[in-house]
Formats: C-alpha cells, sequence, structure tokens
C-alpha cells in the first residue's frame, strides 16, 4: 500500500478527532469521580460534609428591597 493511498480527507479527520475528544472526556469526567471517592469514602459522606458545614446555597433570584426615588408632584 503506497502512502498515497492512506491519506484521510477533512471529514474522517474531523469525525476522529471529535469521536477521540468526547471519549476522552468521558474518561477524565469518570476518572475524576472515581478519584474524588477514593480520596472522601464515598459520595453520600462528601454530601452530609457540605450540607453539615453551615455553607448554604446562595439564592440569586430572591428580591432585593430597593430605594424608590421620591417623586414630588408640583
Amino acid at each position: 500500500m503506497q502512502p498515497s493511498e492512506m491519506v484521510m480527507n477533512p471529514k474522517q479527520v474531523f469525525l476522529s478527532v471529535l469521536i477521540f475528544g468526547v471519549a476522552g472526556l468521558l474518561l477524565f469526567m469518570y476518572l475524576q469521580v472515581w478519584i474524588e471517592e477514593q480520596h472522601t469514602g464515598r459520595v453520600e459522606k462528601r454530601r452530609e460534609q457540605k450540607v453539615t458545614s453551615g455553607w448554604e446555597p446562595v439564592k440569586y433570584l430572591r428580591p432585593v428591597p430597593r430605594i424608590k426615588p421620591h417623586v414630588s408632584h408640583a
């Protein structure tokens, strides 16, 4: 087989890079969760630590009291 027959067209290159990128991302996410579980014990324990640590989720959508400008009708 000659080297000229091994050339991939741009569509094949794009699909190969995309597939390997997605596979690598999924593997990285899986390993990250697995490593965190090894360090903290289990996911349930980590969630309990977050709840008992005193930190509350910030409620960004709560209404904020605003100072209304006084409009004089002269």
